[in-house]
């Protein structure tokens, strides 16, 4: 039996709100729409009847905790609290971890209440689904201008590649579109910064660029030859009037 819970301090409703949706977020990660509001309050170390204060049922609360786990703007704070100035790597290493983070629990809940499309999909029939796709707008500018002081070092303008960083990032922390194999924080970064093409080694390049430098020398004294011999065949030919 577990022990009554003392009545909870006084809080304006918003506050109270937030405090329980953030208290059931693990709850329902864990056990989804089989969680009880009973679960939920001790959680939040409330009585059971301040839930229905603020929430008309536990439908309203899993909803508000669904909007809560794909609400960006915690995600895109966490972008913001990245020094730019850092390595390009470390700037995209740290910018990695916090969209995994986020996904994480994005597909644990859609898994647990069954949601099997992205948000916004007419044909999924959860009714926990969302009606609209959270604006990730933000969020894709504050990382594009986490690029901008590292923009020598992009093949894309700051904002194409904090584009292709959503994709790459989000395809490979997917566990279905990796077959169950999700590349690691590290893995992702190396893909994001060299490709999945095989790089030149600092030896190999050099040895290129010195054959380029003896076939343009070998080009040079080639052409130089051939006028010294046009000048020679010329002075054979035009003589001078009346030398003869």
């Amino acid at each position: 039996m577990s022990p009554p819970v003392s009545r909870a301090a006084p809080l304006p409703p918003e506050e109270r709100r937030a405090a329980i949706v953030a208290a059931a977020i693990p709850l329902v990660c864990d056990h989804g729409a089989a969680v009880t509001t009973r679960e939920i309050a001790e959680a939040a170390g409330i009585a059971e009847g301040t839930i229905f204060r603020v929430f008309p049922d536990k439908d309203a609360v899993i909803e508000a905790v669904v909007g809560s786990v794909l609400d960006p703007a915690p995600y895109t704070a966490e972008l913001k609290n990245i020094d730019p100035t850092g390595s390009l790597e470390g700037v995209l290493t740290q910018a990695v971890d916090a969209m995994r983070r986020r996904l994480e629990s994005v597909w644990q809940i859609m898994w647990m209440l069954r949601i099997s499309g992205p948000p916004g999909n007419d044909r999924d029939h959860s009714r926990f689904a969302p009606s609209s796709r959270p604006d990730m707008t933000e969020a894709t500018d504050t990382l594009a201008g986490l690029l901008v002081p590292h923009r020598e070092q992009l093949r894309l303008a700051p904002v194409e590649a904090a584009r292709m960083f959503r994709l790459v990032t989000f395809s490979s922390a997917h566990p279905a579109i990796t077959d169950g194999q999700t590349l690691s924080t590290q893995e992702t970064v190396d893909l994001l910064l060299h490709g999945i093409g095989r790089q030149k080694t600092v030896s190999a390049a050099k040895h290129s660029a010195q054959d380029s430098t003896a076939d343009e020398s070998d080009r040079a004294d080639r052409a130089d030859r051939a006028d010294r011999a046009d000048a020679s065949d010329h002075s054979v030919h035009a003589q001078p009037v009346g030398a003869q």
